[in-house]
Protein backbone atom coordinates (compact mmCIF):
# COMPACT_ATOMS: atom_id res chain seq x y z
CA UNK A 1 0.00 0.00 0.00
CA UNK A 2 3.00 2.50 0.90
CA UNK A 3 4.34 1.71 -2.47
CA UNK A 4 0.93 2.81 -4.39
CA UNK A 5 1.00 6.05 -2.43
CA UNK A 6 4.17 6.85 -2.97
CA UNK A 7 3.40 5.82 -6.65
CA UNK A 8 0.28 8.00 -7.06
CA UNK A 9 2.69 11.45 -5.04
CA UNK A 10 5.38 10.95 -7.45
CA UNK A 11 2.85 11.27 -10.15
CA UNK A 12 1.12 14.43 -9.32
CA UNK A 13 4.44 16.04 -8.68
CA UNK A 14 5.46 15.10 -12.52
CA UNK A 15 1.79 16.62 -13.70
CA UNK A 16 2.27 19.74 -15.60
CA UNK A 17 0.62 22.84 -14.64
CA UNK A 18 -2.23 22.46 -16.95
CA UNK A 19 -2.91 18.84 -15.80
CA UNK A 20 -2.92 20.38 -11.98
CA UNK A 21 -5.24 23.07 -13.27
CA UNK A 22 -2.61 25.73 -12.39
CA UNK A 23 -1.22 28.46 -14.89
CA UNK A 24 2.06 28.35 -16.07
CA UNK A 25 3.90 30.96 -15.23
CA UNK A 26 5.07 33.54 -18.25
CA UNK A 27 8.42 33.69 -16.67
CA UNK A 28 10.17 32.45 -13.53
CA UNK A 29 10.91 35.53 -11.55
CA UNK A 30 13.55 34.27 -9.05
CA UNK A 31 15.44 32.76 -11.73
CA UNK A 32 15.34 35.82 -13.97
CA UNK A 33 16.46 38.12 -11.66
CA UNK A 34 20.24 38.49 -11.02
CA UNK A 35 20.98 36.31 -14.07
CA UNK A 36 23.28 37.16 -17.22
CA UNK A 37 22.09 37.81 -20.54
CA UNK A 38 23.97 34.96 -21.86
CA UNK A 39 21.64 32.76 -19.41
CA UNK A 40 18.39 34.46 -20.07
CA UNK A 41 18.78 34.59 -23.59
CA UNK A 42 18.90 30.95 -23.44
CA UNK A 43 15.73 30.72 -22.01
CA UNK A 44 13.73 33.48 -23.60
CA UNK A 45 15.71 33.66 -27.15
CA UNK A 46 17.66 36.65 -28.70
CA UNK A 47 17.13 40.33 -27.57
CA UNK A 48 14.42 41.83 -30.12
CA UNK A 49 16.40 45.20 -29.61
CA UNK A 50 19.33 45.92 -27.20
CA UNK A 51 20.58 49.54 -25.87
CA UNK A 52 23.57 50.31 -23.87
CA UNK A 53 22.56 52.67 -21.01
CA UNK A 54 25.45 55.36 -20.05
CA UNK A 55 25.84 56.75 -16.16
CA UNK A 56 23.51 58.53 -14.32
CA UNK A 57 19.97 56.67 -15.98
CA UNK A 58 16.81 57.36 -13.15
CA UNK A 59 16.51 53.24 -13.49
CA UNK A 60 20.35 52.01 -13.84
CA UNK A 61 22.64 54.71 -12.20
CA UNK A 62 26.06 53.15 -12.52
CA UNK A 63 24.53 52.80 -16.59
CA UNK A 64 24.20 48.88 -17.86
CA UNK A 65 22.46 47.78 -20.96
CA UNK A 66 18.26 47.31 -21.67
CA UNK A 67 17.64 44.44 -23.54
CA UNK A 68 13.75 43.40 -24.86
CA UNK A 69 12.64 40.20 -25.46
CA UNK A 70 9.26 39.15 -27.21
CA UNK A 71 7.15 36.80 -25.76
CA UNK A 72 3.45 34.72 -26.71
CA UNK A 73 1.42 38.09 -26.43
CA UNK A 74 4.05 39.75 -24.23
CA UNK A 75 7.25 41.89 -24.22
CA UNK A 76 9.97 41.65 -21.44
CA UNK A 77 12.08 44.67 -20.96
CA UNK A 78 15.21 43.37 -18.70
CA UNK A 79 17.61 46.48 -17.60
CA UNK A 80 21.29 44.38 -16.34
CA UNK A 81 23.83 46.31 -14.37
CA UNK A 82 27.25 45.07 -14.51
CA UNK A 83 25.73 41.98 -16.76
CA UNK A 84 23.14 40.96 -14.37
CA UNK A 85 19.31 41.52 -14.37
CA UNK A 86 17.58 44.00 -11.95
CA UNK A 87 14.70 44.97 -13.05
CA UNK A 88 11.81 42.87 -15.44
CA UNK A 89 8.87 44.26 -17.14
CA UNK A 90 6.40 42.28 -18.54
CA UNK A 91 4.07 44.09 -20.47
CA UNK A 92 0.68 42.78 -22.35
CA UNK A 93 0.28 44.29 -25.43
CA UNK A 94 -2.25 41.59 -26.14
CA UNK A 95 -5.05 42.01 -23.57
CA UNK A 96 -6.57 38.46 -24.80
CA UNK A 97 -3.13 36.79 -22.37
CA UNK A 98 -2.73 39.53 -19.77
CA UNK A 99 -3.67 38.16 -16.36
CA UNK A 100 -6.89 39.36 -15.03
CA UNK A 101 -6.63 39.90 -11.11
CA UNK A 102 -3.53 40.90 -8.87
CA UNK A 103 -3.36 37.35 -7.63
CA UNK A 104 -2.79 35.90 -11.49
CA UNK A 105 -0.30 38.56 -12.42
CA UNK A 106 1.78 37.32 -9.48
CA UNK A 107 0.97 33.53 -10.23
CA UNK A 108 2.22 34.68 -13.84
CA UNK A 109 5.76 35.47 -12.82
CA UNK A 110 5.97 32.79 -10.39
CA UNK A 111 6.04 34.36 -6.88
CA UNK A 112 3.40 33.88 -4.38
CA UNK A 113 1.36 36.67 -3.43
CA UNK A 114 2.07 36.83 0.18
CA UNK A 115 0.93 39.22 2.71
CA UNK A 116 -2.59 41.87 1.61
CA UNK A 117 -1.11 44.35 -0.63
CA UNK A 118 -1.01 48.63 0.05
CA UNK A 119 -3.46 49.92 -2.18
CA UNK A 120 -1.46 53.03 -3.53
CA UNK A 121 -3.66 54.31 -6.42
CA UNK A 122 -6.76 52.62 -7.72
CA UNK A 123 -4.58 51.52 -10.68
CA UNK A 124 -1.70 50.17 -8.93
CA UNK A 125 -0.60 47.97 -6.43
CA UNK A 126 2.85 47.07 -4.83
CA UNK A 127 4.10 44.10 -3.25
CA UNK A 128 7.53 44.84 -0.55
CA UNK A 129 10.01 41.83 0.66
CA UNK A 130 8.33 39.17 -1.75
CA UNK A 131 11.06 36.92 -0.98
CA UNK A 132 13.75 39.88 -1.55
CA UNK A 133 12.13 41.59 -4.66
CA UNK A 134 9.96 44.49 -5.40
CA UNK A 135 6.84 44.15 -7.22
CA UNK A 136 4.65 46.48 -8.97
CA UNK A 137 1.35 45.13 -10.83
CA UNK A 138 -0.09 47.75 -13.48
CA UNK A 139 -4.11 47.35 -13.98
CA UNK A 140 -5.20 48.83 -17.83
CA UNK A 141 -6.53 51.83 -16.76
CA UNK A 142 -9.03 53.01 -16.89
CA UNK A 143 -11.50 49.71 -17.70
CA UNK A 144 -9.50 47.94 -14.77
CA UNK A 145 -10.37 44.36 -16.46
CA UNK A 146 -6.93 43.34 -17.12
CA UNK A 147 -3.30 43.56 -16.07
CA UNK A 148 -1.23 45.52 -18.59
CA UNK A 149 2.20 45.65 -17.02
CA UNK A 150 4.18 43.78 -14.04
CA UNK A 151 7.65 45.06 -12.76
CA UNK A 152 9.91 43.11 -10.78
CA UNK A 153 13.05 44.37 -9.28
CA UNK A 154 15.90 43.84 -6.61
CA UNK A 155 16.15 47.41 -6.53
CA UNK A 156 13.56 49.47 -4.28
CA UNK A 157 11.12 50.65 -7.23
CA UNK A 158 11.42 54.65 -7.77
Amino acid sequence: MRGLAELLFLGLLAATPEQAGATPPIIDAPTVLQRSPATIQATLGRPIRTKTVPPGDFHLPEGGTSRVYAGHGTRIDIDFEKERSTTVVIVFPDAAVAPRTYEAALEAVNLRSGPRPDMIRRDRREWHNLDGYFVRVIAAYPTLDHIDAIVLSIHPLP
